[in-house]
This record gives structure tokens, sequence and C-alpha cells, in this order.
């Protein structure tokens, strides 16, 4: 076994590990800050944290107890200062290696704990004792939790009470995945990998689950069982009921803040487009003033957004269509007679459709992304093709992660 070590870290890395540079290698070493004296143990690439010997002045108390176990903080060490600077840097490294030395980016928007109304938790049953919550750091155990300081009260009220019935429909292979989202109108509970619960037995059993935790829906492996109540979301004058399980903004306070960054750029064009537009983040809140075209690949989104739309409140026209917008993307052709552009994609960006928008005329193009690498590869397509980049903002969603959102602004 390698005896420990006394090292100094050299750098933060872009997971939040502290870099040391030891005998002509990098060692990655977790729950540690720049400048820090700290006694690690080497294993392979990475160094397990003893001690730290002499702490940084960035260094802040962690709010949990289960901080360096479970896998679903990395940088509760860190002051939010510091910490913002950090996640900013990532947005800073990631544009520089595009070739984008000069441009300015804002002060991170920071969240706060106490606001993910969004959360993905595993369950599984090992010799009948269930196992609730997020993975352990770079291991496959389940960090058992009660209660996470960062989700919104009404979902760590649920935890435990959820706890009771999960071992019902538990199978003895899987890890079952659990999304909870909380909305106006109570929790939207879907279950993944779990027993067929849509009949007998097993189908009173999850009603009997959804009425004791007063639950709005229940879904489960892709399926609704029971809706008591639509799961509301609000969308600027609209309200949204999003699909099961489907990508919703984590954290409310992020969303706003990212939807008043589009709103404030988009300014008063007429007509919009909004591409891989989902449930309609933005496209509700623009279509208050714009007439927008709303594109999107999936058939439950749209029907979500289309239904918001109808109800809403003196909302202008919305053309939503469904289209794979990697394999057939809105061409610069159709782009014409458009005054703004907002794109949110996926983590994996848009190439082929940023390709598109370098070819064509719209005075302002949004663009929305959750990574910088892929953002940065986009952005260089966009600035090639003959636009400037205003500014970018970062938003952290997702508090205490290496994870970014950003809202890019570009104008022709």
């Amino acid at each position: 076994m390698t005896d420990p070590i006394e090292v100094t870290i050299d750098e933060l890395g872009g997971k939040g590990d502290g870099i040391v540079y030891h005998n002509g290698q990098s060692l990655y070493v977790p729950y540690t800050l720049e400048g820090e004296r700290a006694r690690i143990t080497p294993m392979g690439d990475r160094g397990e944290l003893e001690e730290i010997l002499s702490p940084s002045p960035m260094r802040a108390d962690a709010i949990c107890s289960l901080f360096q176990t479970c896998g679903g903080c990395a940088m509760q060490h860190m002051k939010p200062a510091a910490y913002g600077d950090w996640k900013r840097s990532l947005v800073q490294d990631a544009l520089s290696s595009r070739g984008f030395e000069a441009v300015e980016i804002a002060p991170t928007v920071l969240t706060r704990p106490g606001g993910r109304r969004r959360a993905v938790l595993t369950a599984r049953l090992i010799n009948r004792r269930l196992l609730f919550g997020f993975h352990e750091a770079r291991s496959t155990r389940i960090a058992d939790i009660e209660h996470c300081p960062l989700l919104v009260p009404q979902l760590n009220a649920l935890l435990p009470r959820l706890a009771d019935y999960l071992p019902l429909f538990l199978t003895k292979k899987n890890e079952a995945r659990v999304t909870l989202l909380h909305t106006m109108t109570g929790v939207d509970l879907a279950l993944e990998d779990v027993k067929d619960l849509s009949k007998g037995q097993d189908y009173l059993k999850a009603v009997e689950m959804a009425e004791g935790l007063d639950l709005a829906r229940l879904s489960a492996n892709g399926e609704v069982l029971l809706e008591r109540r639509a799961p509301l979301l609000q969308m600027g004058a609209a309200q949204v009921s999003p699909p099961a399980g489907a990508f919703v903004q984590a954290d409310e306070a992020a969303e706003m803040a990212m939807a008043q960054l589009v709103l404030d750029c988009v300014g008063d064009a007429k007509r919009v487009i909004d591409l891989f537009c989902g449930s309609g983040t933005f496209a509700l809140r623009m279509a208050s003033k714009a007439q927008v075209w709303a594109l999107e690949g999936e058939d439950a989104a749209l029907r979500a957004l289309e239904k918001a739309w109808r109800f809403g409140s003196h909302l202008k026209g919305i053309k939503m269509e469904k289209r794979d917008l990697f394999r057939r993307p809105v061409l610069a052709a159709e782009m014409k007679k458009f005054d703004a552009l907002v794109f949110d994609p996926p983590r994996a960006g848009a190439k082929a459709q940023s390709e598109e928008i370098a070819k064509s005329k719209v005075p302002t193009v949004l663009a929305v992304s959750c990574n910088p690498g892929t953002l940065a590869r986009d952005l260089r397509i966009l600035v090639d093709g003959g636009y400037r980049i205003v500014s970018v903002t970062p938003v952290d969603q997702f508090l205490y992660s290496p994870h970014i959102e950003c809202v890019a602004h570009l104008e022709r």
C-alpha cells in the first residue's frame, strides 16, 4: 500500500477536484482547494484525502453531514464568492479553448440551498433493506438519505414517507429510478424500472401510496397510473403540466433567471423562433409579446405546450412543430422574417442547427446551454458565420456540482 504524502494543491480542475503535479504526473484530489497543504494517499491518478494541514481562506463548512459520502455534491467546502468565480472559470476555459479569449463572462447567477424542485434518486433492495438516495461519489453504492439541504421543503418532507412504500414496488434485480418534481398542485412522482403496477394488487397498492402521500400524479415505467390533480408549473402567463418524468428546469429561481435574460435580450422582437422548446420554458413567456415558432422533437412536450398555450392569458400565437432538429435542422431560408431566435439543446449541443443559424440573417440569437464545451463549439460556428457575442452569463442551476448553465447573447 502506498504511504501518505504531503502536497500543496496547485489548482482546481473542471470537476472540482484539486490537482497536484507530483513526480511527473497529475493527481486529482477531491474536496481540496487551490493552495491548500494536505496529506493524501496516491491511488493511481487520484489522491485520497487524509487530512487538510493548511486550509485555504476560501474553505467553508459543508452544509450536509453526508458531504464527501453522497455523490450529489462536489463543492460544499468552498465559500460562495470563490465558488461563483470557479463556476465562471469553467465557462471561460471552455470559451478560451475555442479561441474566445476576449469575451467577457458575467458574474455567475448563484442559486441557494433549499430551491431544488426536481430530483432524480435511486432505490434498491439489498436483503430486504431499502437503500434510497443518491449514488456515492465514483461508486455504484447508494448513499441512503432522509433529507437533502438542496431540495425544497416539500420534497424533503416526502422522502421518509415515500421510503415506507417503495419496497412494495421494487424488483430484486434492478435499481429503480425515482423522479420527484414539486409543482404548484403537489408532487409529481415517476418511477422507472419497478414492477408492473398497472393492474391487480400492485395497482391498488400504488393508488394507496398516491393517496397516502397526496401525490398530484403517479407514473410507473412510462405509464401514468393516477392523476389526482394535474401537476402545474407557472411559465409566464401560462400553467404547464409537463410530461411525467420529463426534463424540467431543476431550480425555479435558475429558470426565472435564464428566462429573464432571454426576454431582456429578445426585447421587442415580433417574430421569434424557439428551437428545442420543450414544454415551453421560453416560448410561453415570449408569447406574451411575440409570435413564436416553437420546434421540439418530443410529442409529449409539444402536447403540454399546446395545452398550456390554449389556456394561457393574453398570449399571442405559437406555431408548434415536431421536428428532429439534429437530423433536420431549421434551414437558414426558413428563418427569413424572424427577428430573434432562441435555442436550448441537450448537452450534445446543436452543431448542425448552429451551422444553419450561422448562414441566416436573424439579428438576435440566444444560445442556452448546460454544457460549456458544446456551447463554445456552437458559438465558434456562429461567430465564424458573422455573429458577435454580446454577453455570456453563467447560471448555477445545479448547486455544488461541476455543472453550469449559460445564456449567450449574440447579434449580427
